[in-house]
């Protein structure tokens, strides 16, 4: 793994030592917090790094036994969550292996080519899909900005077992990512184009660190959905001016709103020339129960031509797929 870590402002080598690892070039420390290497080049837009290492040590304080109760205990940690929709979360989080193994799949039936070598999950949360993906891949990484989260995936890939274990946890931001060029057989991204500083920069990282022929698959949830908007659950939020969608989320959820939902329209130019933005399409159970319904009703609809068109710019979320030439 240390092989192909470098610096992410300057694209050095970096080593390690007990506490850090240090660029030659450039001579940026970055610090080892909890057993994770922390590349940040900046924090998430929801907690200072300061206030996240506070949170941290209440979050293990006493330490929890079970990946739930981490989840559970993380909610009444984070009082800026709406509490009405923390079980949502926790049960949402909870189902997402079944989800993430399911777009896996995805990744497989549309690039069958490429290969079983190294898996990159980036932004990956509770490490739902890294879990998925070290059943198939020789050697994954999960990235993620917010190391609070990353604490909360060893915990799951702990209860896991082999060869989820094995899984290599990485603090970093997804625009700044600390690995060489072409280190990647495929990377898959579930609902973080939305959540990062500039789209463009993630993209254009993805792009360097596959290799040739490598694969990648995004989703991301729609802005205009006719779907209630999924990180504060109000109906048509995402026709809010975005310089509106932070004060009416504090008025309306008493949250703070950081996410920028892409239409169907910026994703074409984002990834145009890169990758095709495509309709979603769910396998039986992947939603869970609660919407199979509504699944299979969309499973019909898809197929006809006027509905696809009527229908394109208003699903609840798309699929972003490409390889690297």
């Amino acid at each position: 793994m240390e092989a192909l870590l470098v610096c992410p402002a300057c694209q050095g080598d970096v080593a390690p030592s007990a506490d850090f690892y240090r660029c030659a070039t450039c001579g940026t420390a970055y610090p080892i917090r909890h057993g994770i290497p922390d590349f940040r080049l900046w924090p998430d837009e929801y907690v200072s790094i300061g206030d996240e290492l506070a949170k941290i040590d209440r979050l293990f304080a006493p330490p929890a036994a079970t990946f739930r109760q981490l989840l559970t205990r993380y909610y009444d940690l984070s009082p800026e969550s709406p509490r009405r929709l923390n079980a949502r979360y926790v049960a949402a989080i909870e189902n997402s292996a079944t989800r993430d193994a399911a777009l896996l799949r995805k990744l497989r039936s549309a690039f069958p080519d490429v290969g079983r070598g190294r898996f990159l999950d980036l932004g990956c949360g509770t490490a739902a899909l890294a879990l998925a993906a070290s059943k198939e891949f020789s050697e994954v990484v999960a990235v993620d900005a917010a190391l609070r989260w990353l604490l909360v995936a060893r915990q799951r890939l702990s209860e896991a077992g082999p060869p989820a274990v094995g899984v290599a946890l990485i603090c970093a931001n997804a625009e700044a990512l600390p690995f060489r060029a072409g280190s990647f057989d495929a990377v898959m991204s579930d609902s973080v184009l939305e959540h990062v500083r500039d789209s463009r920069l993630m993209r254009q990282e993805t792009l360097k660190v596959l290799r040739p022929g490598g694969a990648f698959l995004f989703t991301t949830n729609n802005r205009f959905s006719i779907l209630p908007e999924p990180h504060v659950r109000i109906l048509g939020f995402g026709f809010i001016p975005r310089r509106w969608m932070e004060p009416a989320a504090h008025v309306l959820r008493k949250t703070p709103y950081k996410a920028r939902l892409h239409s169907r329209r910026e994703l074409r130019r984002l990834f145009r020339g890169t990758g095709r933005v495509e309709l979603p399409v769910y396998e039986p159970g992947e939603l869970g129960e609660r919407n199979e319904r509504a699944r299979r009703i969309w499973e019909v609809m898809r197929h006809i031509p006027l509905v696809r068109w009527m229908m394109g710019p208003f699903v609840p979320q798309y699929f972003i797929t490409g390889t690297k030439t």
